[in-house]
């Protein structure tokens, strides 16, 4: 138990603007790959105070829609931008011309471009539109959704690492130290079972189909177009399949939720 604890604290070093507890982090460093499969629980536990958040607010009489603004916008804060920037990076990586060396090229570039602003705002109002949608059909739904989005999607993070090659071989993901198959299979499964855990009590059994279909049409395509053009990952994808994935089940779930 102490060590899944110590690979929680250490994946949300990294993933999250939580405060860092040293005492995770003591003895031989650790590879972040090694803590993969605790991804989804840092989604869970960064997503939480979102979650309360649109509840609150909801209670208060505001509107789904600018709760869910409210909520997704401390969902990215409490993140640091993190998997906001590897969206934008990668779009505007993957959606010109650009062949695998200037793809690669261009998503190190710390400047933003034309693809990049778009799927940042697109990616934004999509999340918010669509956790509006949810919690317009009841509160608790709206609440339990945000978790539930959070850790399928890192889970599905955690996968993509491990099943595709480093595109940018010494870039950041892969000095991190790439996570075994098993190890972002384990992700995958705790990230799932988490979600369905938050999601039935919202659309029932229906959350065994339709959001796991639309995330894994989401996580798939992602992945054949990586491989396609780039020949792997690099850690600007990884945050792009967070973000993909996590709007891929919030439409799911959205489908099943609204009249």
């Amino acid at each position: 138990m102490i060590r899944l604890v110590h690979s929680t604290l250490r994946a949300g070093a990294f993933l999250t603007r939580l405060p860092t507890v040293t005492r995770a982090f003591a003895g031989p460093p650790v590879p972040l790959g090694r803590d993969a499969p605790a991804f989804p629980v840092v989604g869970l536990l960064v997503a939480a105070p979102p979650a309360l958040l649109l509840a609150g607010l909801l209670q208060a009489g505001l509107s789904p829609l600018a709760a869910s603004a409210f909520a997704v916008l401390l969902l990215v804060a409490l993140t640091g931008a993190l998997h906001e920037d590897g969206l934008g990076d990668t779009a505007d990586g993957l959606f010109g011309h650009a062949d695998r060396i200037r793809a690669l090229a261009i998503m190190k570039d710390s400047r933003i471009g034309t693809y990049g602003a778009l799927a940042l705002f697109g990616a934004l109002a999509l999340r918010i539109a669509l956790v509006a949608d949810i919690a317009g059909a009841s509160t608790l739904a709206g609440a339990l959704a945000l978790p539930a989005a959070a850790a399928v999607s890192r889970g599905a993070m955690a996968l993509l690492w491990s099943a595709l090659p480093s595109a940018d071989p010494g870039g950041l993901a892969d000095r991190m130290g790439r996570p075994s198959p098993a190890a972002g299979w384990w992700a995958t499964a705790v990230g799932f079972g988490s979600a369905l855990l938050f999601g039935i009590p919202v659309g029932g059994w229906s959350v065994l189909l339709l959001p796991p279909l639309t995330a894994a049409i989401a996580f798939i395509a992602l992945r054949r177009v990586l491989k396609r053009r780039l020949g792997g990952q690099t850690g600007d994808t990884l945050g792009a399949c967070q973000q993909l994935v996590e709007i891929a089940w919030l439409l799911g779930l959205a489908l099943l939720t609204t009249p």
